[in-house]
């Protein structure tokens, strides 16, 4: 594996060489695992991997960081840095070493800022560049060892929801059904990322905290969540009806899986975000909800739940195979209803396939 992240930041490397950038600084978050493999999250302590394309790369880290917490990246030259010592400084030395004080260096938006900041002021003739398109470009497709651990995250996500659906009872919680579904993500083999349920007209807040309202007969039980597994995510909402949905439910729920539906048929290699977005968005403005439609169609999926490509008006990106992101159309009225249908996606060279695989029906 580690050969395949040395792959990736070889080929971030020749796109980048190409707009005149001459070296790579990685912080700690998503990117610097993508492309080295080194596993390690932000905090107080700077750690960074420097990737200079004419010269070895390395990473530079806390003392206490010196074995790279166990793991085994590509790169193997380590700097250390002590706790007295100014983290900073020491990374624009080690830049300054690898003969990039006066060259053209590529950071992600990710990227600290008053890190970055710090560096432009120790190396001032140094000049710092979003490198972000370059990395995207890379992560929004995925290999087929990537595609595996998403597929697993979908179907770890498909069946914790599926269990919590069927445990369904008047007087259970909020919180105790998402604790259901986070408990059985665990003994699958995952481990959830996030849990939105919600009963009743609180269905309508797209992005509500859990609580202890109870559940009811005739209420809407809006369900988003999502797994990982080896870092890899899935999402998936499902919607259903505690009890014999009303007719004006069922109305607005069949519209946004049609919806959804829609947005499946008209994804394809070449089809852009903003047209897939439209597809959705004309179902439901049809039928008269469209200002409650209040979100994009979708977000890219994968190392992170929202990433790259964002599925919104106004992007005109065109989808490749290989791409995973998220349909998920909605309708939110407040006070009164929300309906959400979401799976996570596939872009292929046929067309679009759902990766979550969990019924779709109205009825819990």
């Amino acid at each position: 594996m580690s050969e395949a992240f040395k792959k990736r930041a070889d080929k971030a490397k020749e796109i980048l060489q190409k707009k005149g950038v001459t070296g790579l600084v990685l912080f700690p978050g998503v990117e610097i695992f993508y492309l080295t493999g080194f596993k390690i999250g932000l905090s107080e302590r700077p750690s960074a991997a420097l990737i200079p394309f004419n010269d070895e790369p390395v990473f530079v880290v806390p003392e206490l960081e010196a074995e790279l917490r166990g793991q085994k990246p590509w790169i193997h030259q380590v700097v250390t840095w002590r706790e007295e010592e100014d983290a900073i400084k020491l990374l624009a030395e080690t830049l300054r070493s690898k003969g990039l004080s006066k060259a053209k260096i590529g950071v992600c938006e990710t990227s600290p800022w008053g890190w970055v900041k710090r560096l432009e002021k120790n190396l001032p003739t140094a000049q710092f560049v979003d490198a972000s398109e370059a990395v995207n470009s890379l992560r929004m497709v995925k290999s087929t060892e990537e595609l595996d651990y998403i597929k697993k995250a979908c179907e770890i996500t498909d069946k914790a929801l599926r269990k919590a659906f069927q445990n369904l009872r008047e007087g259970i919680t909020e919180i105790e059904l998402n604790s259901i579904i986070s408990d059985e993500m665990e003994n699958l083999g995952g481990k959830i990322q996030f849990g939105i349920v919600l009963f009743g007209g609180r269905a309508a807040l797209p992005h509500g905290t859990l609580s202890d309202r109870k559940l009811k007969r005739g209420d809407v039980i809006l369900v988003d969540t999502g797994s990982s597994f080896k870092d890899y995510y899935s999402d998936i909402t499902r919607t259903v009806v505690f009890g014999k949905p009303t007719e004006r439910q069922r109305r607005i729920w069949d519209n946004v899986l049609k919806a959804n539906k829609a947005a499946f048929d008209a994804i394809e290699p070449g089809t852009t975000c903003e047209e897939a977005d439209k597809v959705a968005r004309k179902v439901i403005s049809d039928a008269g909800f469209g200002e409650y439609f209040i979100h994009r169609l979708g977000h890219g999926i994968g190392l992170q739940g929202h990433e790259h490509p964002y599925l919104v008006g106004g992007n005109k990106l065109r989808l490749e195979a290989g791409m995973t992101f998220s349909i998920e159309p909605g309708i939110y009225i407040v006070g009164e209803i929300g309906v959400r249908t979401e799976d996570t996606a596939l872009c292929t060279r046929d067309g679009c396939e759902s990766l979550t695989h969990l019924e779709r029906s109205i009825e819990a």
